[in-house]
């Protein structure tokens, strides 16, 4: 976390840190957002099936935000382990759809401190702009998945998609044009593959597109070359990028 924070950034510029899984740290505008935050083991230590394949990036108590964002309510989204270890909960705005949020007070979450943001809706604060976006559930315990765009006065913006079925009410729901966009293509439990994710991504257009929720279980894993090698079939080779966990990725206008 100290490297995040310590990264320089230009007035125009943004960054994210992967996290794995679908989690990432993004800092713009003199804000850093979490989202979807996956440091423990929580998943695997219910389904031994799905353990991680490598330890967390960092600690749970060592992560910082102004704005932690929540897709939906599956253990590696909406992490229990790592939302109850975050220190600086009175500090930080959580913002998550309606079932969602309703899990937050019992993790150590101020009602205060909790914005319930669906499809549709938008939150403005100082320096951000967060919109919530219509992602169709992977399952019926989470009917309340929401995708968000992230909009900083700088004009830096990221739509992540959320864990969200291929389909065109999808596709006519997303932003279009948002600077980087954040795709699962693990094609599995109602997800879009690698080559649905490079239909969404077309359907999009991002400048970047960086695929996720391929990397961490072994029984939920892809190849992002494949969904790199779609990406190109569509005409979006050149926005694909790969990232590694925790490799910062800087971009500007």
């Amino acid at each position: 976390m100290k490297t995040i924070l310590a990264q320089d950034l230009l007035p125009d510029e943004a960054a994210l840190w992967w996290l794995g899984q679908a989690g990432y740290v993004i800092r713009s505008a003199g804000l850093t957002v979490v989202i979807d935050a996956y440091l423990s083991d929580a998943v695997g230590r219910g389904s031994p099936e799905f353990s991680r394949q490598y330890p967390p990036p960092m600690a749970a108590d060592d992560l910082e935000a102004d704005i932690y964002i929540i897709t939906h309510d599956h253990l590696d989204h909406l992490d229990p382990e790592t939302i109850s270890s975050f220190r600086k909960k009175e500090d930080t705005r959580f913002i998550a759809p309606r079932l969602a949020a309703q899990k937050l007070p019992a993790l150590g979450v101020p009602a205060e401190q909790t914005i319930v943001l669906n499809a549709g809706e938008t939150w403005r604060a100082e320096g951000i702009e967060v919109t919530g976006v219509f992602a169709l559930p992977t399952g019926a315990d989470v009917l309340d998945t929401t995708g968000y765009r992230i909009t900083f006065t700088n004009g830096r913006s990221v739509y992540h998609t959320s864990d969200t079925q291929f389909h065109p009410i999808v596709l006519a729901a997303a932003p279009k044009s948002p600077e980087v966009m954040l795709v699962p293509i693990n094609g599995k439990w109602n997800n879009p593959g690698p080559e649905q994710a490079a239909e969404f991504a077309r359907s999009v257009q991002p400048k970047f597109v960086l695929p996720n929720h391929y990397d961490m279980m072994a029984l939920n894993a892809e190849n992002p070359a494949v969904f790199k090698w779609f990406c190109e079939q569509q005409g979006m080779g050149s926005c694909c990028v790969i990232a590694e966990p925790m490799q910062s990725f800087i971009w500007s206008s």
